[in-house]
């Protein structure tokens, strides 16, 4: 009965730090997912992981020490699917900062994917970070890196430490410059389009500026964006390989 109760409760805790990772992980924790679906892959990761977890479970006296031990396993979770989710976020705040300068603010369009309002090019280069993501078998790295939390932090052991604090701050911080980097490109060159445009209209006052600027601004940035694709796809893979960097060492901070 003892033995039983045990593996009942690895296997507790071991599906509530994989659902933390599935939660807020891209491409699994997105909403265009079912729940169900999102549901049977805890489950199946949970079946496939438990008999191989070392360690027994952490011995709970009570529902009180349960919910604590909880509680640490779901942290942990959802630390590892945080990093994930604040690179693709750098990719969301390029496309905010392009869009901006392109005048598609008016026009924000309901993105599926994070359940909120978000301009065109927002939703594009979080797609396009998505399928690079795909392509690398970036998804693999998320299961292999819940594989590996357990060998670096067994179950009940997770501690909420400064080193962890500070490891996430600083990914944040990295991120939202390499966000910034993304659209410095794009968004130096619409600038300099609104200036020329405002210099035009000073020059020329009589011509409807105005309605001739969002036009314009539009199709410099849709050719602007095509002609950077490139640059943006090989700094995409740089910032997604340095996603899986990130949550090694996360793990080795833990």
């Amino acid at each position: 009965m003892n033995e039983l109760l045990a593996v009942t409760n690895k296997f507790m805790f071991v599906l509530i730090r994989a659902s933390g990772v599935v939660m807020v992980v891209p491409i699994f924790g997105t909403l265009m997912v079912p729940v169900r679906i999102k549901a049977a892959l805890v489950l199946l990761l949970a079946i496939v992981l438990t008999p191989v977890v070392p360690g027994p479970a952490p011995e709970t006296a009570g529902v009180v020490a349960f919910g604590i031990y909880a509680v640490k396993e779901l942290m942990i979770g959802l630390a590892l699917g945080l990093v994930a989710a604040m690179t693709f976020g750098a990719f969301q705040l390029a496309g905010e900062l392009i869009g901006t300068q392109m005048g598609f603010t008016m026009g924000e369009m309901a993105d599926p994917l994070l359940a909120q309002s978000s301009s065109a090019i927002s939703q594009f280069l979080n797609i396009m970070a998505m399928l690079t993501l795909l392509a690398m078998n970036g998804h693999h790295w998320f299961l292999q890196a819940l594989g590996a939390s357990f060998q670096s932090v067994p179950l009940g052991t997770a501690e909420l430490t400064p080193s962890l604090v500070s490891g996430l701050v600083e990914r944040f911080v990295g991120l939202f410059v390499a966000g910034l980097k993304l659209a410095a490109p794009a968004v130096g060159v619409l600038v300099l389009v609104t200036v020329a445009i405002g210099m035009l209209a000073r020059a020329a006052p009589l011509l409807n500026i105005m309605m001739m600027s969002f036009s314009l601004r539009i199709a410099a940035g849709l050719i602007l964006l095509g002609s950077l694709l490139p640059y943006m796809y090989v700094f995409g893979r740089y910032l997604l390989q340095g996603m899986q960097n990130d949550i090694g060492q996360l793990i080795k901070a833990m």
